[in-house]
């Protein structure tokens, strides 16, 4: 692809800067103190691209921060990249070229220690190596972008300087974009990063960050309904992320590892709301918005968005606001405009009207209390009538239903109807979802909310809550949600749901499979199809699920669908059984076995800084 062509077809902010061969942070820098690390959108490409060469001039020094903003307190020195004799960003200056371009990098080392850098290099080759810069030190960098591909740089200047940072040099990092086509208009490119108040990550506070800023400070994303929206996530902090956005599918079009990129071609391309990234993995992802209102796009782990990493003084204005007050961490959000001269459209009359209770009984976890949630099914339940999970509720698609929550709880809390394309106000985040002229409300002690939604696509889904998680979600405020398709018969023996949540708040609660520590076995029978619909609502854990015919060789099933989504005939084949199943996704897989056997399902839970933890279920086949 020719320069000029590059110029015609890039996004209109790509196309000024090329016209104007430099980046617009050298006239901003003459009135920016140097010292201000300023957040970084990532709209912009950093230095001068001109004859097919990018020549770029990169420095890395030492400034002050705030994940709340520049200028905002608190403010920490931090190591960061600028390019020389600009403002320093993070994250870091953003290098984006179409493929073949040639690029010459400077890079001068200006902190007071050792640093040593990786990423800046052909990814189509195997020189990965990294490169020690002492203080002072300038070296050059010449190579060909030669693969497409989302990557990144980045630099460690402490500790044993492996992996990504974490602390003072946690914002040393980069996108580096290599564009195969012209970029779609309007691409975003949201980089994640972490930071902790100190080197100690056992006692430190710590923030996750998208493009330098944590919730609620994070850039809000304007679209209007209809547009046609593409990202790419980069996932550079040392945790894995799975990645939910509210209200709508995505379609996930590449993936890749920070060395090499992998395009899917149209049979294997799949629809999801919540995406797995593990550090340093990077997702390219296509959506459109169907509804106008405020959405969320962010990590389904409730110890990577909640109100502890707010490092700031409490705002205000965001009190009485559990999206912005109780939220903090790894959250972006979208506001979606109407198209002009839409009108807005009221839900249509429910076929069905539904009665769900939020209840709570005291003592369930030691001198915790557990909550659940019970649909009413003929008289109204008892006030502490908890079921973990929740009542399964089964809609059908297409089919407009009302579901009344009533809290008969002593705190306020919120349903999120987690894959379900509904209208906002209805999606459950008190304070957030819906607009301007009305948001979702916290249901308060003894209040009740009106829920209208129309299933537009049969699956396997979630509802629970949105309110102070960490307690709630982990005491069993969460169920399983099921949308058949329309005249479809529910069928028990034949359609399996295994939901994974969490039995109590704390470190030391145990893991739960379908309400139990200890579930009863599975017993199947020979010559019959099943259908396996695999949840994954535990608060911050990522888990291994196998079906073995002994102690390490699985079984086989065939992949059905993904977030409720079907796959595609290509991708819909018999595989083994081991699946990794991240917070706040589903999987659904069809099995069958043609003579009698055992099997053990084993469940293999992540859990921070601690061995896993392990369930096997005996699994009967006769």
């Amino acid at each position: 692809m020719t320069l000029a062509r590059y110029r015609r077809t890039a996004p209109a902010a790509l196309c000024l800067l090329l016209a104007a061969g430099s980046h617009p942070s050298r006239v901003a820098s003459r009135a920016t103190d140097q010292r201000t690390v300023l957040p970084n959108d990532n709209r912009r490409p950093a230095g001068r691209l001109a004859h097919g060469t990018l020549t770029i001039r990169l420095e890395a020094r030492e400034g002050d921060w705030s994940p709340e903003g520049a200028g905002k307190a608190p403010r920490f020195a931090i190591d960061a990249f600028a390019e020389e004799g600009g403002p320093l960003q993070s994250p870091g200056p953003l290098l984006r070229v179409p493929v073949g371009t040639m690029v010459q990098a400077s890079v001068r080392n200006r902190l007071s220690r050792a640093l040593l850098l990786r990423g800046l290099y052909d990814h189509a080759g195997n020189d990965t190596a990294a490169v020690e810069l002492q203080p002072g030190e300038r070296r050059e960098f010449r190579f060909v972008a030669g693969r497409a591909g989302s990557y990144y740089y980045w630099g460690r200047s402490r500790d044993d300087r492996q992996g990504f940072g974490t602390y003072e040099d946690g914002q040393l990092l980069g996108a580096l974009v290599v564009d195969a086509v012209p970029p779609p208009s309007g691409e975003r490119l949201l980089l994640i990063a972490l930071f902790a108040d100190r080197a100690d990550t056992v006692t430190s506070r710590h923030t996750f960050l998208v493009n330098g800023l944590s919730w609620p400070h994070t850039e809000r994303l304007k679209a209007t309904v209809g547009d046609s929206l593409h990202w790419r996530v980069i996932n550079a902090s040392v945790a894995p992320h799975p990645m939910h956005l509210h209200g709508f599918y995505y379609r996930v079009d590449a993936s890749g590892d920070g060395l090499a990129d992998t395009l899917y071609r149209p049979d294997q391309l799949r629809m999801a709301v919540t995406q797995f990234l593990m550090p340093g993995q990077t997702l390219a992802m296509s959506w459109s918005p169907k509804r106008p209102g405020h959405w969320l796009y962010h990590c389904h782990f409730i110890a990577h968005v909640d109100h502890a990493q707010h490092f700031g003084a409490p705002h205000p204005e965001y009190e009485h606001s559990h999206a912005l007050g109780g939220m903090a961490g790894l959250i972006v959000g979208i506001e979606v405009r109407p198209r002009p001269g839409a009108v807005a459209e009221s839900p249509p009359p429910p076929a069905r009207r539904l009665r769900l209770f939020a209840d709570q009984r005291d003592g369930m976890f030691g001198e915790r209390p557990g909550y659940g949630f019970v649909l009413q099914e003929g008289d109204e339940p008892a006030p502490d009538s908890v079921r973990i999970p929740g009542t399964p509720i089964l809609l059908q698609r297409g089919e407009p239903v009302a579901i009344t929550v009533l809290n008969r709880t002593r705190v306020g809390m919120s349903v999120h109807w987690h894959g379900i394309e509904l209208t906002s106000v209805y999606d459950g985040v008190p304070g957030w979802s819906g607009d301007d002229r009305a948001l979702a409300p916290m249901i308060m002690p003894g209040d009740s909310f009106t829920v209208h939604l129309t299933p537009d696509r049969a699956g396997t889904f979630i509802y629970h809550t949105h309110a102070d998680e960490a307690e709630q979600l982990a005491s069993g405020l969460y169920g399983p949600l099921v949308v058949l398709e329309p005249g479809q018969q529910w069928d028990p023996q034949h359609d399996r749901i295994f939901l994974m949540g969490w039995g109590g708040p704390g470190p030391a609660a145990p893991p739960f499979l379908n309400g139990s520590a200890s579930p009863s076995p599975v017993r199947l029978h020979v010559g019959e199809s099943y259908r396996l619909r695999f949840i994954n609502i535990t608060p911050s854990n990522n888990q291994r699920i196998r079906l073995l015919a002994d102690s390490t060789s699985p079984a086989t099933w065939r992949l059905f669908a993904k977030d409720g989504a079907q796959v595609t005939p290509a991708q819909a084949v018999q595989m083994d059984a081991d699946l990794r199943l991240g917070a706040g996704e589903t999987y659904d897989f069809t099995f069958m076995q043609s003579e009698p056997a055992r099997f053990s399902l084993v469940v293999t839970t992540a859990i921070r800084r601690k061995p896993p933890r392990e369930m096997r279920i005996p699994v009967i086949v006769e």
